[in-house]
């Protein structure tokens, strides 16, 4: 499709308005949420300085970065707003100011003053998922349908938005194990799909029938995998849990187990537990990618970096006691 650029002013200005409707189309919608709001903020300072949104200058972009870093927005919260800048230009058919030579050696002196290591999120290990699903009843609803959802997060190392997702048409079981269907996720924007497959288990942190204890016991044969359970203790079936409810389930769960690092747990320590777990069990990074469904190479290798600081440190070989 060749795009027309847009040069006459009404048209511009039409754009602007437009653009947040039209930004990242083929993106998730989390993605899509993000650079609309990044677009309106930008649009917003520019009317209270009186300056050109669209196009914009790459002054005003340049005097716009540095206006939210000094009010303590974080560099890759810059750096998504100016794709997004950048963005409703190119869809404008206006040149990207985002490119300009000042907007990028001024972003590199905000990373150099203002950048720090990037938060992770602490990994859920095995171990300590164990000590989670241990301390959990087998009587209640609302503990099978937490141990179903830890084990298989942990397992299949989906992101909290693709494991709630899940519906029963997507698990297929088989002798060996589970194959789910991750239908849509923020890796996969053309909804090809992919397969997951974990093995069935003998221990108490087994996915499979963690799943099939808890798919039974609540009555669900079709639609969300997990729900909501009301206060009788009587699942919500057709109630689909949203992702926020992952993280409440791992931090509640871990600090009722008696954990030290319930605190700094959050809802994506499942996908990062099996990936750093993977990882000091000697799995590369190709047969890490392959379950987790990671496209970044250099996010995963974060994963191994962290777990090479604890397998064959020479600090375990000094006999301390």
């Amino acid at each position: 499709m060749t795009i027309v650029p847009i040069t006459k002013r009404h048209d511009l200005d039409l754009v602007g308005h437009q653009v947040a409707d039209y930004l990242a189309a083929a993106s998730a919608p989390a993605t899509r949420r993000a650079y609309s709001s990044d677009w309106r903020q930008f649009e917003v300072w520019c009317s209270s300085r009186s300056c050109e949104r669209m196009p914009a200058t790459p002054a005003a972009v340049t005097c716009y970065v540095v206006d939210q870093a000094e009010a303590g927005k974080k560099v890759a919260s810059l750096e998504r707003a100016l794709v997004a800048i950048g963005r409703a230009h190119q869809l404008a058919g206006a040149e990207d100011p985002t490119k300009h030579r000042i907007v990028r050696e001024t972003m590199k002196g905000i990373r150099r003053r203002k950048s720090s290591v990037q938060k992770k999120a602490q990994p859920l290990l095995l171990e300590s998922l164990k000590v989670m699903v241990t301390a959990m009843r087998r009587d209640e609803a609302r503990d099978l349908r937490d141990i179903a959802l830890l084990c298989l997060g942990f397992m299949t190392g989906l992101r909290r938005s693709e494991l709630v997702a899940l519906d029963v048409a997507d698990l297929k079981w088989a002798g060996r194990g589970l194959t789910v269907r991750v239908r849509r996720s923020k890796g996969d924007q053309a909804g090809e799909g992919r397969d997951v497959v974990v093995f069935r288990g003998t221990g108490a942190t087994c996915p499979v029938a963690a799943v099939e204890v808890w798919l039974a016991a609540a009555g669900i044969e079709h639609g969300p995998v997990f729900v909501g359970v009301d206060r009788y203790g009587h699942a919500r079936v057709g109630k689909r849990l949203t992702d926020q409810v992952v993280r409440t389930v791992v931090k509640t769960r871990a600090r009722a187990a008696g954990l030290d690092e319930f605190d700094q747990l959050s809802g994506h320590s499942l996908r990062a537990g099996l990936a750093t777990q993977a990882a000091l069990n000697g799995a590369n990074l190709r047969d890490i990618a392959k379950q987790t469904g990671h496209k970044s190479e250099k996010v995963l290798s974060g994963y191994i970096r962290d777990a090479d600081l604890w397998r064959n440190n020479v600090t375990e070989r000094l006999g301390l006691s």
